[in-house]
């Protein structure tokens, strides 16, 4: 399971749980019932609760255009006029007028705030809209400046935290990503860039570990087609026909291309 970018502790603990069994087949099922055990799925709240929401995380996951296809989304789900968008990006060039963009075609109102209280202002001025998704400034985990973002959002307690992680980074990466940023209250995770990995295991490996729920899984950059609601419980069920290609005995690559495509097919439907 290494090859397929699960991380060492989890590896071990799997292997744990199956090392008693002696049929290669049913010791992989077991192998995937054990995951999809420890992983949880927030049952699309965003779209369902409405409320407020943010999507935090570090540089170039996706955030904005995460953000972009959940209000539309909602608005398809919930008619126009209901959503609005709030970014705290003051420093990277040209981030409000990227929302400013998806807001102008969504008909949905935009708002750049750079304090507490400009936020409770915005939050305050949307009263009457039923979601408001709010898309913080991508900072590097090590960025000092990450303390400011986090102020920013803990002035606010009605403010549901959601961390955006890419599926293609290494596990060390997401590792440090994910404790960076749990000094926010986190409500779940978003998956992004699942189309541009074979390898899920690193990501799996860390909301498991995080016991991080999953909301949303993004694959690709169409708004709002490439925008899934998370399912776990259909990943069990490809247990039994990648057991079969690791019997006939697959190289590693191939096994690893289809497990990804398959995770990404099975957990997003």
């Amino acid at each position: 399971m290494l090859d397929f970018g699960f991380g060492p502790d989890l590896c071990l603990r799997l292997a744990d749980a199956v090392a008693r069994e002696p049929d290669r087949d049913h010791a992989w099922r077991l192998a995937l019932e054990t995951l999809g055990r420890g992983l949880s799925v927030t049952h699309d709240d965003i779209l369902t609760q409405g409320g407020i929401a943010a999507l935090i995380g570090p540089t170039g996951v996706g955030k904005t255009t995460t953000i972009a296809k959940l209000a539309a989304r909602y608005n398809q789900r919930h008619g126009l006029g209901r959503v609005a968008l709030i970014t705290t990006d003051s420093y990277r060039i040209g981030a409000y007028e990227q929302l400013c963009t998806f807001g102008m075609i969504m008909e949905t109102p935009v708002r750049l705030v750079s304090t507490a209280q400009e936020l409770q202002d915005a939050i305050n001025s949307f009263a009457e809209k039923t979601l408001v998704l709010i898309d913080t400034a991508g900072m590097s985990q090590r960025d000092v400046r990450l303390s400011k973002q986090f102020a920013l959002l803990s002035h606010t307690p009605r403010i549901r935290s959601y961390l955006v992680l890419a599926a293609n980074a290494q596990h060390s990466v997401l590792r440090e990503t994910a404790a960076a940023f749990a000094q926010v209250p986190l409500s779940g995770a978003i998956l992004t860039k699942v189309d541009e990995t074979t390898r899920m295991g690193a990501a799996l490996s860390v909301v498991h570990e995080k016991t991080l729920p999953l909301a949303y899984i993004s694959n690709g950059q169409r708004v709002p087609e490439d925008l899934q609601i998370a399912r776990i419980d259909a990943l069990i069920r490809m247990g039994e026909s990648f057991a079969g290609l690791y019997q006939e005995g697959a190289a590693a690559d191939t096994l690893a291309l289809t497990f990804g495509k398959r995770l990404i097919d099975h957990v997003i439907r």
